[in-house]
């Protein structure tokens, strides 16, 4: 019999490798993981990768999602606002119009509905986190000013742009509504409805008090309206957040089968790798027993 003179190379290399193996399954036994570089498993590592840029953008989207919810409840709060005080210029103008109060009591009045008039203003002009909500795009100038000429004009200088915010995978919503579309529309500008019952009132007309009071119900129904928008988008952000949220759990799941742990599979190959080592000390020490006979026979 002819013994291979360099089996002790042999022998160290399936040494190594069986080490090798029971480091590396026990590795992956402690660390939960089965990839802990890009070389154990590049297909999965690109993998890996891919799914981490799917996560980062569904946490942008959720963060988009978060903080345009809040400049939209902003708006709806203030447009509420709006709503209640010019529910009570409605009533005044009601009881303005019924012909049996004075010149100086329609006066005082006069003087309330100016001080609405102010108050709309402001609202009007609200900012939120430094961001004008009703300019349109133009967020960074108030959208409201008074006329340079006239004192009772108030004039939007916005635009009638919407601002559009990404909340998904080829999903952006509308973050608000120009001021034209809620304070100044062609026949319901609030403004000039506000200033129509002011000069209504300081006049004493009746039939123009109750006609100036018809145009501020106009404007009413017009704020109404935009509330509308908020609402219905806020709600929509709340069923997007959902999608959301399942799909980062999505996410999580596959990235968790891409390299975590087959914790029976580890197992078997840590037992087979102290077989393979045992076995081979065993053989190691059988050829040591071999005879320099063996060798030239």
């Amino acid at each position: 019999m002819r013994v291979n003179p360099n089996y002790t190379d042999t022998l160290v290399n399936l040494l190594n490798q069986s080490q090798q193996n029971q480091t590396n399954a026990l590795q992956e036994l402690s660390t939960g993981r089965s990839v802990s570089k890009p070389s154990d498993d590049p297909s999965a590592e690109a993998a890996m990768i891919a799914a981490n840029s799917r996560f980062a953008a569904n946490d942008q989207y959720t963060a988009n999602s978060d903080s345009l919810t809040q400049v939209l409840s902003t708006a709806d709060s203030t447009l509420s606002s709006a709503v209640t005080i010019l529910q009570r210029a409605i009533s005044l103008g009601v009881e303005g119009a019924n012909g049996t109060m004075n010149q100086t009591n329609l006066n005082s009045i006069a003087q309330e509905v100016s001080g609405i008039k102010d108050q709309m203003l402001s609202i009007a002009n609200t900012s939120y986190a430094g961001q004008y909500l009703f300019a349109g795009t133009a967020t960074g100038t108030a959208p409201y000013v008074v006329d340079a000429t006239d004192s009772t004009t108030i004039d939007y200088v916005g635009n009638d742009q919407q601002n559009q915010v990404q909340v998904g995978t080829g999903l952006s919503v509308g973050a608000n509504l120009p001021g034209s579309s809620i304070f100044s529309q062609s026949g319901a500008n609030v403004f000039t409805a506000l200033q129509s019952l002011i000069t209504a009132l300081r006049a004493g007309d009746s039939s123009a008090i109750a006609t100036a009071q018809a145009g501020v119900s106009n404007s009413l129904d017009a704020l109404n309206t935009a509330r509308v928008f908020y609402g219905n988008t806020v709600n929509e952000l709340t069923s997007n957040e959902s999608v959301l949220s399942q799909e980062k759990v999505k996410i999580a799941d596959y990235q968790n089968t891409l390299v975590s742990c087959d914790t029976a599979t580890a197992t078997t190959d840590v037992a087979q790798a102290v077989y393979q080592r045992n076995a081979t000390v065993a053989a190691a020490a059988k050829m040591n027993q071999v005879s320099l006979l063996d060798y030239i026979k």
